[in-house]
């Protein structure tokens, strides 16, 4: 959103949005897909398998951890190209 004003904000546009209206459009679309998404899952639960800390700390770590970091990345970069397809919008 700065980047008007200050050019050298340009740099941490590392995904290359399209514009900060689509980015910040992006997002709000992606958090909300997200929340609809993981409603259901909460209240239904997950399946207990017996296992050690150490083996489950692991695979938490791995799916929702790595998962977490990675997956809104892609979802606002690919949520940002089909709104820059939008005219008036991107």
């Amino acid at each position: 959103m700065f980047a008007v004003a200050y050019p050298g904000l340009d740099k941490l546009n590392i995904m290359s949005l399209t514009s900060p209206e689509s980015a910040i459009l992006s997002a709000v679309i992606f958090n909300a897909l997200i929340i609809v998404a993981l409603v259901p899952l909460a209240l239904k639960g997950v399946r207990y398998r017996p296992m050690s800390a150490d083996a489950m700390l692991r695979r938490n770590l791995l799916i929702y951890g790595l998962g977490g970091l990675v997956s809104p990345f892609i979802g606002i970069k690919l949520i940002d190209m089909l709104i820059s397809l939008i005219p008036g919008i991107g």
